[in-house]
């Protein structure tokens, strides 16, 4: 933390135990340079109702919570958005909870002994740090650096459960598979840095085409996808007519010396079929090629 700056990390306590959590505010009071701020639950339910309200930094949960399920609670916290550290709070004596804690995704843990003093302060401070740098780690390994796109390992891993929960609620989702026209060309006759520049553009073009629930990736070298969820099947028209606009928009504007040119083609996914995404892609990709030898490029 820099000198000077006065830091408040919101902690949200999930322990019913009033002692520990007056022990655990007393001895977050003692930090010299980051304020704490300490609220607290005593049941699941409404801590739940806490986080999704937001402005939570990290979680001190005690594994003895009475509606909680040990582990298994810091696993689907874990899971949950907003994504937050969580620190379990454990009896002296028990390494088996404390394993368990780690092995279900706590960052890190504190014995009951450790509420006291600065111990408790240095944990806390420790596991938002380890958390951020692996956010960091985990967000470099599925985004795409240059379009700032999601990446194919990024795309299948939330293309996949959007299918799962497609099964579930028994509502299609509709795959777009687009392709750059013209990058070698544009590389060979203009450099490098301008096919960079539009693959940056073609990723700014598909998210000022989608909605926010829809989720955009670069596949390949230029090849991209959209995942529309939602009401997928009454936003493929409204996302391919926003497509075509923002192509001839970015283009009438560019100035460049070369177009932005796409091939789109769209797949639907039906629940509970036994079609996976690899399928949906090569099918998308399939209508793709027949469209772009019929009628021509966005």
């Amino acid at each position: 933390m820099s000198e000077g700056v006065s830091t408040v990390l919101t902690v949200l306590a999930l322990d019913a135990d009033d002692a520990r959590v007056k022990r655990a505010r007393a001895a977050l009071a003692g930090s010299e340079d980051v304020r704490f701020a300490v609220e607290a639950s005593d049941h699941l339910d409404g801590g739940l109702r806490r986080l999704d309200a937001g402005g939570v930094d990290v979680v001190l949960f005690a594994l003895d919570l009475p509606d909680g399920k040990g582990s298994e609670t810091i696993a689907a916290l874990r899971d949950r958005p907003p994504h937050l550290p969580i620190v379990a709070v454990v009896r002296t004596d028990d390494d088996r909870g404390a394993d368990a804690a780690l092995a279900a995704g706590a960052v890190d843990f504190v014995t009951e002994a450790d509420l006291d003093g600065e111990v408790l302060r240095r944990t806390i401070r420790y596991a938002l740090e380890r958390h951020r740098l692996q956010a960091e780690l985990s967000r470099r390994t599925v985004i795409d650096e240059l379009t700032g796109l999601f990446n194919a390992q990024g795309f299948e891993q939330l293309a996949t459960r959007h299918l799962r929960l497609a099964d579930r609620t028994g509502q299609p989702v509709v795959l777009l598979f687009v392709r750059l026209e013209d990058l070698p060309e544009v590389s060979e006759t203009h450099g490098t840095t301008a096919g960079s520049r539009l693959l940056a553009d073609t990723a700014a073009v598909l998210q000022t085409a989608v909605r926010e629930v829809d989720i955009a990736a670069r596949l390949g070298a230029d090849t991209f996808c959209v995942l529309l969820t939602g009401d997928a099947l009454g936003a493929e028209a409204l996302v391919l007519s926003r497509l075509v606009e923002a192509v001839a928009t970015h283009n009438a504007r560019s100035g460049l010396p070369y177009r932005l040119s796409l091939s789109v083609g769209a797949a639907t996914y039906e629940p509970k079929s036994r079609s996976d995404l690899a399928e949906l892609i090569r099918e998308a990709d399939g209508r793709m090629r027949q469209r772009a030898s019929g009628s021509g490029s966005t």
